[in-house]
């Protein structure tokens, strides 16, 4: 299972952790987790894009991400990563979990 937590204070995302492997199907042909890492590549790209630094992150076996600067831009891209998680979970319930902390 995908598990996915994030931290809001002020209804601003500040931490975003992603983990797991779906287990949908084999690596490589699970669309839960392809379509979760297009979600965030495309997400963290569009941050970056306007402000390289607006957020710091680090991946691999866990995915995490700490928004930096936490400005108007940056948190709808986050807060619309957000959304896609929860519409893939209502989706699929048994292959991923998003929560908030």
């Amino acid at each position: 299972m995908i598990n996915v937590s994030y931290k809001k204070e002020n209804n601003i995302i500040k931490e975003l952790k992603i983990s797991g492997h779906a287990k949908y199907d084999e690596y490589g042909k699970d669309i839960v987790c392809s379509g979760v890492s297009s979600s965030l590549i495309t997400s963290v790209n569009l941050c970056l894009m306007f402000d390289n630094s607006s957020i710091k992150y680090t991946e691999g076996n866990n995915f995490y991400l700490k928004n930096i600067k936490q400005d108007k831009i940056t948190n709808t891209v986050l807060e619309n990563l957000i959304n896609i998680l929860k519409s893939t979970e209502e989706q699929y319930p048994k292959n991923i979990k998003v929560k908030e902390e």
